[in-house]
């Protein structure tokens, strides 16, 4: 029997020796942004290839041999990789939760106790910057192993992303035996690494959570191993620590860290940086993405994301949203000045998205800035339009005005286009990290590519970001890619100082 299943086709179309099959079929992976290729002339394209492999093979049983094996390789392909991390092969994010609420049923189900362990490398970014993407992939491939081997027989090391991993002890919450599982892992984490002649030394910290005792709920156990984890950090890391030791220490350190940043927003501690746009074909600069950082004290300033749950607990969210957008305008409007096709980015905080006359505040704001439409993107993520009540409307309305958008986290955010269908949008942004990670593999690379594709049939300029070699650059222009920022071209500066 022929199966049309459409992996199956692309599998069928990689064993005709002719010219391939154009491939117009897709499967969805969780975590992808690409969710659906629209299939044609199914019937005939199987009809047409199985006409060739029937002048090729005699038997027809070797047909159906041949064409079985390769469905068969095919599906456990595709399950590897929505599954699995490509990098460290092991069990990815998505994955992960599937696991740990399955684990919480059966575990509800028999009352047997587990732990889940969260960890980060310490320094990791200091390698990632000092030596590279590359040493850095290595070092977070070693250090899977490695934890693989810490651990006992049935336990399960997934990696979240970046240089976080989690580990699942089943049936175990006895402290004594948590703490050699721990010190095990930080005594092997901590021996040296070498590649390339380059000595590499890192070390983890741990938090620890546990169920039932510290909570019952999926969400709420990472969350207090993470902070348990966080709290390992503060203590001097190389060491780990469990959540129902830390609870106060966690609401005093909170409290405290909440009111530094509140004394910071009202002295205003903050300042921008630009990263800069590069036309990947003429390699030149042609616009900027500007970002918020705290400066906490000198050569420490802290991203965006590090300080967001304070913004948000501190209720100074639209104040921020303002000033952001104020002091984008203002730079755009300067930069403009001297080079007039330059194009400044300006992310859209939470709660100024979530006024319900967004469109009539940014489009006012360009008119008092004199500034075109066209100079100014305004940036919003896809998590945004999922979490923010009533955007996607806003949007519209936005588009129809005029406003140019940009949408950010492509690839590791699911895509619906569903509720994209009137809205004009010019610029989709790749997650930083999803794209590296994907450039790393072949698999990888052709969803990158898949991804391009549909940008341009939507007329969508594609922006790649976190891009670190000569090499990635070059695939990513000669695959169309029309923008990208990152380390290779630039790192990103204080606005002050930035001339384009």
């Amino acid at each position: 029997m022929i199966m049309t299943n459409y992996a199956q086709l692309d599998v069928l179309q990689t064993l005709d020796s002719e010219p391939k099959l154009q491939k117009v079929a897709g499967r969805r992976v969780e975590n992808s942004a690409l969710d659906i290729f629209h299939i044609t002339n199914q019937t005939a394209q199987v009809k047409r290839l199985m006409t060739k492999l029937q002048h090729r093979f005699s038997d027809s049983e070797d047909v159906a041999y041949l064409i079985e094996s390769e469905v068969n390789q095919r599906t456990t392909d595709l399950v590897r990789r929505a599954n699995y991390d490509s990098l460290t092969h092991l069990p990815n994010r998505a994955y992960f939760h599937d696991i740990l609420e399955n684990l919480i049923q059966r575990s509800k189900q028999d009352q047997l106790p587990f732990s889940l362990l969260f960890l980060d490398l310490d320094g990791f970014k200091v390698v990632n910057d000092t030596l590279g993407h590359q040493i850095g992939d290595e070092l977070l491939r070693h250090v899977s192993g490695r934890l693989v081997a810490s651990v006992r027989e049935g336990d399960i090391v997934s990696r979240l992303g970046g240089d976080e991993f989690v580990i699942l002890l089943a049936e175990l919450n006895q402290r004594d035996e948590i703490e050699v599982i721990c010190k095990r892992i930080i005594h092997d984490i901590t021996k040296p690494y070498w590649f390339d002649g380059h000595e590499v030394r890192t070390s983890t910290s741990i938090g620890i959570a546990s169920f039932p005792d510290d909570t019952t709920l999926s969400s709420e156990l990472i969350e207090r191993a993470d902070q348990a984890l966080y709290i390992s950090k503060t203590d001097g890391k190389q060491t780990f620590r469990f959540y129902d030791d830390v609870q106060s220490q966690l609401h005093h350190q909170s409290s405290k860290t909440l009111e530094a940043f509140e004394k910071a927003l009202m002295a205003g501690e903050f300042d921008l940086e630009i990263e800069p746009q590069i036309d990947l074909k003429q390699r030149r600069v042609v616009g900027g993405m500007i970002k918020p950082f705290w400066v906490v004290r000198e050569h420490d300033k802290q991203p965006m994301n590090q300080w967001m749950s304070l913004l948000v607990q501190s209720g100074k969210g639209l104040s921020m949203a303002n000033w952001l957008l104020d002091s984008g305008c203002f730079f755009a409007k300067k930069w403009t000045q001297q080079h007039a096709e330059f194009v400044v980015s300006v992310p859209i905080l939470d709660a100024l998205a979530a006024k319900q006359d967004l469109a009539s505040i940014l489009m006012q704001k360009l008119q008092q800035s004199n500034l075109m439409a066209n100079q100014c993107q305004f940036v919003f993520s896809l998590q945004q339009l999922s979490t923010v009540d009533g955007l996607v409307d806003r949007l519209v309305d936005l588009s129809e005005q005029g406003g140019q958008i940009t949408l950010t986290g492509i690839g590791r955010t699911p895509l619906d286009l569903t509720g994209l269908a009137n809205l004009s949008v010019q610029e989709f942004k790749f997650d930083g990290d999803w794209l590296h990670q994907a450039m790393q593999t072949d698999a990888g690379r052709k969803w990158v590519q898949a991804m391009i594709q549909m940008g341009q049939s939507l007329d969508v300029c594609l922006i790649a970001t976190n891009v670190t070699s000569e090499g990635d650059a070059n695939s990513l222009a000669e695959w169309g890619c029309q923008l990208g920022q990152g380390a290779y071209w630039a790192q990103s500066m204080s606005c002050a100082d930035f001339e384009p």
